[in-house]
């Protein structure tokens, strides 16, 4: 699987997530290199996990296939998802809906990206 859109698209996916993050109320965590997913807000002590689990992640790499584009080249369902009956296009969708991408106009974001 392949995803690719534009920098100001991903940062729009990475504000929404952090947001929405596990410990101010979310399931989402987000970093460099993806956006994990999980049951529900971290309720343990210190700001930790507590009874939430890790249900997968949405990974992707910066600046492939060119600059200022963004490849999403994982997504990866933990058996704790897969026990909940959460699949990689579930996931998937929960990520993208984050910032209001679709994969079908990710899929045409391909074609217009520059490989300089």
């Amino acid at each position: 699987m392949k995803l690719v859109f534009p920098e100001e698209q991903a940062i729009r996916l990475l504000r929404a997530a952090d947001e929405q993050d596990v410990a101010a109320g979310g399931v989402f965590s987000a970093g460099p290199g993806g956006i994990q997913v999980w049951s529900e807000p971290w309720n343990g002590e210190g700001g930790t996990s507590g009874s939430s689990v890790l249900l997968g992640s949405v990974e992707w790499t910066a600046n492939a296939p060119t600059r200022t584009y963004i490849t999403i080249h994982r997504c990866r369902v933990t058996g704790a998802g897969r026990a909940r009956g959460v699949g990689e296009a579930d996931l998937l969708r929960r990520v993208l809906d984050l910032a209001g991408l679709s994969g079908d106009s990710l899929r045409r974001n391909l074609a217009a990206a520059d490989p300089r």
